[in-house]
């Protein structure tokens, strides 16, 4: 497939081979080489709607084989494959396990299960400067927070009927 600088040969063209545009490359070098999202991805590369348009990118027939492509060139170039890796970081897990470093160890295995896709990082990050709230603001805040989680919450189990109030369960201020 040729690159997105490449003209298409008339015999690619009348097979109906398409080029990627610049913005699916800059997709796809985000994506890559930046150790972005997919959404960041397409955020950085311009996308209006980024989160719909990076499942829609790695679906299409083309930029998914540049993307193959590309991992082809980064194994070759650097000797990487997933499956090195995950051998690597088994073989680093179980070497902190065994002489008791057990945070190590973990990390390892949450690398080894990121890398493998049994473990994805969802974060939600709120920007909101709390060091100029009163303690009075925070307490709300974190009540607003709990208001909230408490929707999205489904009933297990009837034990508990009222949520706990936080400004009830906080610890008072050292004076």
């Amino acid at each position: 497939m040729p690159k997105v600088a490449e003209d298409l040969t008339k015999e690619q063209r009348l097979a109906g081979w398409k080029r990627l545009t610049d913005k699916q490359q800059s997709f796809l070098d985000n994506f890559m080489h930046k150790d972005m999202t997919q959404t960041s991805s397409a955020r950085a590369a311009g996308y209006a709607n980024p989160g719909v348009d990076a499942v829609r990118l790695l679906r299409n027939p083309v930029v998914q084989e540049r993307y193959q492509e590309m991992r082809e060139e980064a194994r070759t170039r650097f000797g990487v494959t997933i499956d090195k890796s995950v051998r690597d970081l088994l073989k680093i897990r179980n070497e902190a396990w065994e002489s008791g470093k057990f945070g190590e160890a973990i990390r390892a295995e949450e690398l080894r299960l990121k890398a493998t896709g049994l473990l994805v990082n969802k974060a939600h990050v709120l920007h909101e400067r709390t060091d100029s709230l009163t303690r009075e603001e925070i307490l709300a805040k974190l009540q607003e927070f709990q208001e909230i989680a408490q929707k999205r919450m489904k009933v297990a189990t009837n034990t508990h009927k009222e949520p706990i109030v936080i400004e009830q369960t906080s610890v008072k201020p050292k004076k």
